[in-house]
This record gives C-alpha cells, sequence and structure tokens, in this order.
C-alpha cells in the first residue's frame, strides 16, 4: 500500500505541477496588448523543429493587422526558405477581460485564447498542410511581449496527443522590416 501511495505521489508531481496557466503571468511587464501589438504592420521570423529536435523548415511572415468594430484581422503572408508561399487570415474577438477567440480557413472551430500579463496562451486544431494532404493536429500556442516591442512565440504541435514538433517565431512590429 505504501509503494501504491508513494507512486502516485510521485506521478502527481510529474503531471501536476508542470503545466503553465496564463495567470502564471499576470503580473509580469510590458503587457501584452494583442489588439494594439498587431494593428498595422509586423513581420516574423519563424522555424519549425520536429520532435527529435531537428529543423525542418524556416520561414518569414509578414502580417497586416487592421481593427475594426472590435474586431482584429490579421493578414499573414508567408514565405518558406524552399520558396513556398502560403496565406492565412485570422478573425480575432475579444470576449471576456482576459480572453480571446479567433477563427482563420484552417483552423477547425474556435482558437481558444487566454491572456494575462505579458503572455498570450491558444489552444486550437488545425488541418495542416503535408505535402499533397494534411493533417488534423493541435497546438498549445504561447506568446511572450518582450521589451522593445519583440514578441515571442512557442507553439507545441501534437497528433493524436503526441508532440510531432515545435513551432518558435519571433516577431517585430517595426513597420520598415515589415514593408520590406
Amino acid at each position: 500500500m505504501l509503494r501504491k501511495m508513494i507512486a502516485l505521489s510521485f506521478l502527481l508531481v510529474l503531471t501536476g505541477c508542470g503545466s503553465m496557466k496564463p495567470q502564471d503571468f499576470a503580473q509580469k511587464e510590458p503587457v501584452f496588448d494583442v489588439f494594439d501589438y498587431f494593428e498595422g504592420n509586423s513581420r516574423a521570423w519563424g522555424i519549425f523543429e520536429d520532435r527529435f529536435g531537428t529543423l525542418r523548415r524556416q520561414f518569414t511572415v509578414d502580417i497586416t493587422g487592421t481593427v475594426k468594430d472590435g474586431t482584429l484581422t490579421l493578414e499573414e503572408d508567408f514565405l518558406y526558405d524552399d520558396g513556398e508561399t502560403d496565406r492565412r487570415v485570422w478573425v480575432i474577438t475579444k470576449t471576456g477581460d482576459h480572453a480571446y477567440e479567433g477563427r482563420a480557413d484552417d483552423i477547425i472551430g474556435t482558437a481558444i485564447g487566454s491572456q494575462y500579463g505579458n503572455a498570450l496562451n491558444w489552444s486550437y486544431d488545425m488541418d495542416l498542410k503535408v505535402g499533397d494532404g494534411s493533417w488534423r493536429v493541435s497546438f498549445n500556442d504561447w506568446m511572450f511581449l518582450q521589451p522593445d516591442g519583440v514578441l515571442v512565440n512557442r507553439a507545441r504541435v501534437r497528433k493524436w496527443g503526441f508532440e510531432i514538433g515545435e513551432v518558435t517565431l519571433f516577431f517585430n512590429r517595426n513597420s520598415s522590416l515589415a514593408a520590406n
């Protein structure tokens, strides 16, 4: 019986204490105002690493954000290192003091976001283009605003509950960079 209690306690420590919550960042600065940050032009540089840490893709994203009637529309134009291009248009609404919802054509249903302090966490499912087909994957997407307007984005990607990789992006909202 003692062994079972020790094993259960060990399991709870491993699984119950390691999960970040957006509320953990409530006192962190600079405060991330999603609509303010993305209104106008910005650019992101990103990579995708598979679950073994192998770099699979590199890309840049030019983003134009428009705020109108309480809605943020993000037009994202991707350029991959192999010359492939892609476009995603997000429509984001603020649904509460710390809550957001987002939609895009390749997002299944609605992305749910929660923002506190300098952090935003998105959860969503997506049909990810892979070769000539697509995979239904889940994203646990974290954004952290840093001083000087740098935004760090890390997203863990899962399929059938198993992590298949991680996307890392760095955003800069300097309009001179995004215009080039």
